[in-house]
């Protein structure tokens, strides 16, 4: 391989080496065709400078077209004194961008494309999930529980409220048997005066 050479394209010279850019005068070709600089000037070859007469005998140099455009416009005024002869032209030149690949010396072939093997990217990790505490699993399942019954049952399940507000078993109990006790007094109280009455009646009599 050379370190650099002169080509000509278009009426014009160019300093290149591998990889570099360029934008010449227009070639009929499409991007990302191959194209050949057989008129190189000059070749240094790592020091050697070989100079061409014309051209270096057996070396060349490979491109890549990478686009197709245009330059920008300037504008093309033409005025004579005295004959009112006014003529105004806009113009865009057309370039081709090359991209230099090799260049080669006494009659050498390009050499072969090493193909990069593509590695594919390993898959992004599951966001992670926040899991509850031991506490908090226990009562969430404590509360879902009664309602699981009574969905089981087809019962209506009381709210929080009514669960507050409802009185326990036993003291139920104790207010049934009060109210039998204060339910029984009068009845028994009734039938002492009756016995005093009665007693009272017979002494009475026999006086």
């Amino acid at each position: 391989m050379s370190s650099y050479a002169v080509i000509q394209t278009g009426g014009k010279q160019y300093r290149v080496q591998p990889g570099d850019v360029i934008d010449v005068e227009k070639l009929d070709q499409e991007v990302g065709a191959r194209v050949d600089f057989p008129d190189v000037l000059l070749v240094d070859a790592d020091g050697a400078v070989s100079v061409g007469t014309p051209t270096v005998d057996g070396a060349r140099v490979t491109a890549e077209v990478a686009d197709q455009f245009r330059g920008p416009k300037i504008i093309v005024y033409k005025y004579k004194a005295k004959t009112h002869y006014r003529r105004k032209n806009g113009h865009r030149q057309s370039y081709t961008r090359l991209r230099i690949r090799h260049i080669l010396t006494d009659g050498a072939d390009e050499p072969a494309e090493v193909v990069e093997e593509v590695v594919e990217e390993a898959p992004a990790p599951a966001p992670r999930r926040r899991r509850r505490s031991t506490r908090a699993a226990a009562a969430a399942e404590a509360s879902e529980a009664p309602a699981a019954e009574a969905a089981a049952s087809d019962e209506p399940v009381a709210s929080t409220e009514e669960a507050e507000a409802a009185p326990e078993p036993e003291a139920a109990e104790a207010e049934a048997v009060a109210d039998a006790g204060a339910e029984e007094t009068p009845a028994e109280e009734t039938a002492e005066d009756a016995a005093a009455e009665e007693s009272s009646d017979g002494e009475e009599k026999k006086e």
